[in-house]
């Protein structure tokens, strides 16, 4: 935040002061990846940083998914170990498999089962779409960058489509359907500069067409002036996004949800 504010006083700094405050603002847990930097910030210039960063954080992410398939991996395997000495074979749900599923299910709103599982008539996804982000362990991960020009004053209930942002953002509280606090969390900007993360939330966009779009994790910035929708997530969710005559189109399916 100083850096943010000795640039709004129109003072200017040295590219390599900011690449250093960048790095040591890095969180405990990117121990070895702060040093390797220290070593490289020479060579490197703002830019460069953070695409670094961001790579640094895909891999991350790509490392715990990838553990956390391999638990669920080494967990049905010891299931099925443990059934080969059944002498009768029994298709009925097991009760205790219930307690390893977390949260609530998307179609019915009940606890301990998944969507898929469901009893009740599926929701018409035509009308209801959602954006689901991996789940992230903010204790390990307080890092997102995006681009400066989001703090610029802006309609605080407008969407940008960020191709280049790490989250979703949002400022606006009204448009929250959801929230869970959040401290100790930064977010930092392409000029170096950082704003205070101060909660995680879920919020529902009402689409032109009149169909309705629930942005999943997003984080509460109030400092930013210009909400993000992390187009990436979009793509990797099933949406398709068109850009064309300056206007945004999304579909998913095949099924036209808004512009």
């Amino acid at each position: 935040m100083i850096l943010h504010d000795l640039h709004a006083e129109g003072m200017k700094l040295s590219k390599s002061f900011q690449v250093a405050t960048m790095i040591e603002k890095l969180p405990p847990l990117w121990k070895d990846f702060k040093n390797y930097l220290k070593h490289k910030r020479k060579e490197m210039g703002l830019e460069d940083l953070i695409v670094r960063l961001r790579i640094e954080e895909d891999n991350r992410l790509s490392e715990m998914k990838f553990g956390k398939l391999q638990i669920e991996a080494k967990a049905n395997l010891m299931e099925q170990n443990g059934n080969t000495k059944r002498k009768r074979v029994d298709y009925k749900p097991i009760k205790g498999r219930a307690k390893m599923i977390k949260g609530n299910c998307y179609n019915c709103g009940k606890p301990n089962h998944m969507a898929k599982d469901c009893r009740l008539p599926k929701k018409n996804q035509a009308h209801v779409s959602e954006v689901r982000c991996v789940p992230i362990d903010l204790g390990e991960l307080n890092l997102s960058t995006v681009v400066f020009e989001a703090s610029l004053v802006d309609n605080p209930r407008e969407w940008w489509i960020d191709t280049d942002a790490t989250r979703h953002i949002c400022s606006d509280k009204e448009m929250f359907s959801t929230y869970t606090p959040i401290n100790g969390r930064k977010l930092f900007m392409g000029n170096s500069a950082t704003s205070n993360i101060v909660g995680l939330v879920n919020v529902v966009l009402k689409m032109t067409s009149g169909k309705e779009l629930t942005l999943i994790d997003v984080l509460h910035v109030p400092d930013i002036h210009k909400n993000l929708v992390f187009g990436s997530q979009l793509v990797k969710s099933g949406f398709r996004l068109v850009f064309e005559s300056n206007k945004f189109v999304l579909t998913k399916n095949n099924h036209f949800i808004g512009k």
